[in-house]
């Protein structure tokens, strides 16, 4: 084994000498020779003898193999973590969140190896995070990519340990930002119809002199009736707007939508009966001249969230109510599990229709304010009440001398 300081000759002939020692050893016949990134020679004797050990105890067979891993630098595991996550077919919006929230904890703890990973330093991280005003759901955001980190050190054999074995994720009901509302039978009315109209009003009121010619009147009755008819089966499906805009005319068939792998958030192939006043509507809505792959509402036509919120003005409802909850595309699936649960139905049941992997989840759908509370409580089976009338026979009691006193 030797130690020593690399000397070389720069361009001008010079003699110069490194500031870092190197190793150079040869174990079983292989040559090493590597940097040990100290200057202090003493150190680097030690480091060395260490290096020499590992290597000689790699080849006995006796080694963990750990010790190369920490040796990588940090990004090329978050590279292949992030390719492993890839691998699973997860969406290209998931996957760049977890690779920002890893980039923003290695930059804040300024680690270079796996060795610089810790629980304290994690949890000072998110505390931090926190303390800039983030609500708990999206801490616990850069919580799981933390944790999802760790547990795939041990899997793929890159760590001895979790680093972050021991974080706990927030209670995101305590800290809710964006709470969705259902819509009431009554505004779903107003809602669909402002969507089928506003198109044509908006055209005529704003075309007074020229006024709408025939096909303009024609193309602008078929868009509000294509508007209606997605918040329709929004509503009446539980469909996911991505789910929505994803459905084709060969997945409504026989009573059922169903929804394709490709397009379900569970990544399953998953179906939805249609109620009988949706599929009558469809039916209608349907062109002649439609193929079977064609998509039910056009990628043209298909409303955004803006459109969304200007249906819901001329529908005159509030974007936001007086509790501060909020009306959105996807609060149309609210609206959807909160009907199926003001029917009556079973928790079960609503957890299916849903979609849902439990009914916790279907619970936090639900819009409490949609279901007859007062009503289920009225009729509960009570037995009668007692008479509150004073009873003919007044109660006696004894006193301490055994003598016999009114209650």
């Amino acid at each position: 084994m030797r130690v020593y300081l690399r000397n070389w000759k720069d361009p001008a002939g010079r003699q110069r000498e490194g500031k870092t020692y190197w190793v150079l050893f040869y174990v079983g016949g292989r040559r090493h020779h590597v940097s040990l990134g100290t200057r202090d020679k003493r150190a680097a004797e030690l480091i060395a003898a260490a290096r020499v050990r590992r290597e000689e105890m790699k080849r006995a067979g006796i080694t963990s193999g750990f010790e190369d891993h920490d040796e990588r630098p940090l990004d090329d595991h978050v590279k292949d973590f992030l390719a492993t996550v890839r691998a699973r077919g997860v969406c290209a919006k998931y996957l760049a969140d977890r690779e920002k929230c890893l980039r923003a904890f290695i930059a804040h703890r300024g680690a270079k190896r796996l060795k610089d990973l810790d629980l304290a330093t994690a949890s000072g991280w998110l505390n931090e995070v926190r303390a800039t005003g983030l609500s708990h759901r999206s801490v616990n955001t850069r919580y799981a990519a933390l944790a999802q980190f760790g547990k795939w050190l041990l899997t793929a054999r890159r760590w001895a340990h979790d680093p972050f074995e021991g974080l706990q994720p927030l209670n995101e009901a305590e800290d809710q930002r964006h709470v969705r509302r259902a819509l009431t039978p009554e505004e779903a009315e107003r809602f669909i119809r402002a969507a089928q109209e506003r198109p044509l009003r908006e055209a005529e009121a704003s075309r007074i002199h020229a006024g709408v010619s025939d096909a303009e009147r024609e193309r602008l009755l078929r868009l509000g009736q294509t508007r209606a008819v997605c918040w329709s089966m929004m509503l009446g499906l539980g469909l996911r707007a991505g789910e929505c805009r994803r459905v084709r005319w060969q997945d409504v068939r026989d009573g059922v939508v169903y929804v394709p792998a490709a397009s379900a958030k569970s990544r399953r192939d998953q179906s939805v009966p249609i109620p009988q006043r949706l599929a009558a509507t469809l039916a209608a809505f349907k062109p002649h001249d439609a193929r079977p792959s064609d998509t039910v509402i056009s990628a043209g036509a298909f409303p955004n969230g803006l459109t969304f919120d200007r249906d819901l003005e001329a529908a005159g409802i509030a974007k936001r109510d007086d509790s501060d909850r909020v009306m959105d595309r996807h609060a149309l699936r609210h609206t959807y599990v909160s009907w199926i649960a003001a029917g009556g139905a079973h928790p079960k049941t609503t957890m299916a229709l849903a979609r849902h992997s439990s009914m916790e989840l279907s619970a936090r759908y639900t819009d409490l304010a949609l279901l007859d509370v007062r009503g289920a409580v009225d009729r509960l089976p009570l037995p009668e009440a007692a008479s509150a009338r004073r009873p003919a026979t007044e109660a006696r009691t004894w006193n301490r001398r055994g003598t016999a006193q009114g209650a």
